[in-house]
């Protein structure tokens, strides 16, 4: 009885996440119930523990100095896509292809260039390189399934955005709550190459581009394209034209405000090792802080010289930017005071000794939890919502079966990243498709086949990692894998099932 008092609140958000679809609420309820549970089901007790003991107690802190910096992030972010100025340096990029190989590749580069925000990566460069495939007489599908290719699954790898600090607090939490004493971004170094989702995912678009292999649906609108069969909607705007100042000077001031975030980096990155001799979590929060605040005052001032923004317009941007990023740090808020109460609820050991009942093999454990990942990501349509719901489990179940805990954390964070790159409900499939200029699922159609690829390499790679941990080579699993799905795609483009 006490096993399933102390699963309930995890097994309540888990159920209202994928029936409701509303995070938020899942999140709240959950927490609700756990206070509720703890308080001995007294309701006033209750209502108040939830805000005094859980909601507000979260708000200080290294956590404060995370909603800061994602707060900062966003706000910068915005300010370049309301700008255009992303827009501009995006189709600095397109210009300079003529070939469909090279065209596809500079689709994928342009997207790991534009790695600061997932939403605004879709919308940037669908505009801008939907003119050349038409021109080049390949399949906006294809388009579509590039941009959405390389916009979360690049961001969930970058530690210096708002990603990666979303991530990072959740992680640094999940540890401190298991009482393990381990900072956010060694955490996030210990993960990434167990991040198997997303590193094969932009591995396949890699493949898919060079080996120009076409698989299912995709093979029929490129065939019918060809034909002359395929017309497409153009009735969604491209976006405003560029102004001849924006065309000239957009690019350069995004390679301003981008070399003045990574030189204040360093610089600060530096003075912090020579004065501290390391980095730890509140040093590299107040790096990204200042180096965010530098980039935004350096954008501002290009932008009011050139004329192209004035300083309350860049302001103005700013600021709306900041409070866009609100609901994503509700979820993470309400994921902090759910992970305390799960603590306090033991759910952790309660789940882990249900499977060691039932002699749970610990190999299987990484790759189960990208697949619950999977499906919860795939139902709500959101990443971020799935790694609050997922990350407060995982390190207690991981740790209570003497399982890699970096590994069990990679599989939730691309289990993940499997829904929002899939799910026909996610924004940035739903952006993907839409600036791209294609009908919404028939980009969720003709790009399931390569995602499935790299979600079935990833299931393997989860295994494989977890029987060769004891090597500590992390980077071997994703490695073999590449090669295996390198190798493939090159069978498939010579088969007739991958080509035209």
């Amino acid at each position: 009885m006490e096993s399933l008092l102390a699963i309930s609140p995890s097994l309540l958000a888990l159920v209202m996440a994928f029936t409701t679809r509303r995070v938020i609420l899942s999140l709240f309820s959950a927490v609700a119930l756990g206070f509720l549970i703890l308080n001995d089901y007294a309701l006033l007790s209750t209502s108040i523990a939830v805000f005094e003991q859980g909601i507000f107690q979260q708000l200080q802190g290294s956590n404060a100095q995370i909603v800061i910096v994602i707060t900062v992030i966003s706000g910068f972010i915005y300010l370049l896509e309301a700008s255009s100025t992303m827009r501009a340096f995006s189709s600095f990029m397109g210009s300079r292809v003529r070939s469909a190989a090279k065209l596809k590749l500079s689709t994928l580069f342009s997207g790991i260039l534009i790695f600061f925000t997932d939403s605004g990566n879709s919308l940037i460069l669908g505009p801008v390189y939907r003119p050349v495939f038409d021109k080049l007489r390949i399949c906006r599908e294809k388009l579509a399934y590039i941009i959405d290719s390389t916009s979360s699954p690049v961001c969930v790898l970058i530690p210096i955005i708002s990603w990666g600090a979303y991530t990072m607090g959740l992680m640094e939490q999940a540890y401190t709550n298991e009482g393990i004493d381990k900072d956010g971004f060694t955490a996030f170094r210990e993960v990434w190459f167990y991040q198997l989702y997303p590193l094969l995912t932009l591995g396949g678009v890699f493949f898919v581009a060079l080996f120009n292999v076409y698989l299912g649906r995709m093979a029929t609108a490129q065939r019918a394209l060809l034909r002359g069969e395929l017309v497409y909607d153009d009735s969604s705007e491209a976006g405003n034209e560029l102004s001849p100042t924006l065309q000239r000077f957009g690019a350069r001031i995004v390679g301003a405000a981008l070399g003045t975030l990574f030189i204040s980096m360093l610089l600060l990155f530096t003075l912090f090792i020579a004065r501290n001799g390391g980095l730890d979590g509140p040093t590299i929060r107040v790096t990204l802080a200042l180096s965010y605040t530098t980039a935004t005052l350096v954008t501002m001032i290009a932008l009011s010289r050139l004329k192209l923004f004035s300083f309350t317009q860049s302001s103005t941007s700013f600021f709306a930017g900041m409070g866009k990023i609100m609901p994503i740090l509700c979820i993470l808020i309400l994921a902090w005071t759910l992970s305390d109460v799960l603590t306090e609820l033991e759910t952790g050991k309660a789940i882990a000794a249900l499977l060691e009942a039932i002699n749970f093999p610990t190999w299987m454990l990484a790759s189960m939890i990208f697949l619950i990942g999977a499906a919860l990501s795939l139902a709500t349509g959101s990443s971020w919502g799935t790694f609050a719901l997922v990350i407060p489990i995982v390190v207690p179940i991981a740790a209570a079966l003497d399982a890699s805990i970096p590994i069990c954390l990679g599989a939730a964070l691309s289990g993940g990243l499997f829904g929002d790159q899939t799910s026909p409900i996610s924004d940035t499939t739903v952006l993907s498709s839409m600036s791209s200029g294609v009908n919404h699922m028939a980009h969720v159609e003709t790009q399931i086949p390569y995602a499935l690829i790299a979600a079935n390499f990833a299931f393997v790679g989860f295994i494989f990692a977890s029987l060769t941990h004891a090597l500590d080579i992390p980077a071997l699993s994703v490695s073999l894998m590449f090669i295996l799905m390198g190798v493939t795609y090159f069978m498939l483009s010579r088969m007739r099932l991958g080509r035209l």
